[in-house]
């Protein structure tokens, strides 16, 4: 692809859900305030430069023109970061905890290894610091309720990441779909046991799916989407519901 021809915007819808996902919960679960427009451009635009940057790597031959998008998202995420860290300063901090995991999917990505686990992990740690990111805007701080509101986000996550990977890169390996769906149905199971049955409801579509659909569906990559933006919607959903229902998770 030329880069200089065409507006670049990441293709992956699931990497778009990793952050708009928890992005949505936090901004819902927590009450208006000024730095909300802020924030969801600053995330946006930083997201896009990440991207940029990250394919500058990916693809050195054609660094320049990558690392020229990089610049101007980069610019116009700066736009609205520069009021949105002044109006909540400890969003600051939520950013250099975010530039540690790109950190490390840079470096996945400068040695051609970021199918690597730890690397989807890394970068989806990365991205659902949004959820962080919202409920300080939201706030002014962040708490022990903003770390879980991001673990559970994480714990969500990490399931799509591996049904996903067991239909699509690795279809022929079993063992990753066992584990694919021993997970998705794990996580909703001790979460009703340990803190609360609401918490589960929101991981059940996830379960459903990973024992509906097998290896060997047939089904083209759109429709496999559009099953993970549903499920990720009903999950996004759930958690704001019951958060706002009940003012706890």
């Amino acid at each position: 692809m030329k880069t200089r021809q065409k507006l670049v915007i990441p293709h992956e819808h699931g990497a778009w859900m990793m952050w708009l996902v928890p992005l949505a919960v936090g901004l819902a679960s927590t009450s208006w305030h000024p730095s909300k427009p802020l924030l969801v451009g600053a995330v946006l635009f930083a997201y896009l430069a990440s991207y940029s940057l990250l394919q500058s790597l990916r693809y050195p031959e054609q660094k320049a023109g990558w690392l020229r998008w990089a610049a101007g998202y980069g610019a116009v995420a700066a736009v609205f970061g520069v009021p949105l860290v002044l109006m909540r300063p400890q969003l600051l901090w939520v950013a250099l905890v975010a530039l540690v995991g790109f950190a490390v999917n840079a470096w996945f990505a400068s040695r051609r290894n970021e199918r690597h686990l730890l690397n989807d992990l890394m970068a989806m740690a990365g991205l659902n610091l949004a959820v962080v990111a919202a409920y300080v805007a939201g706030r002014g701080y962040w708490d022990k309720q903003a770390w879980f509101l991001w673990a559970l986000c994480l714990l969500y996550f990490f399931g799509t990441a591996l049904h996903v990977k067991s239909l699509i890169r690795e279809r022929r390996n079993r063992s990753l779909k066992m584990l694919a769906i021993a997970y998705a149905l794990a996580v909703p199971a001790v979460l009703a046991i340990v803190l609360q049955p609401l918490l589960a409801v929101a991981y059940l579509p996830a379960a459903i799916r990973a024992l509906a659909i097998p290896q060997n569906h047939g089904f083209k990559a759109i429709v496999l989407g559009v099953i993970e933006i549903i499920c990720s919607v009903w999950f996004a959903v759930w958690l704001i519901v019951v958060y706002r229902s009940f003012g706890y998770l």
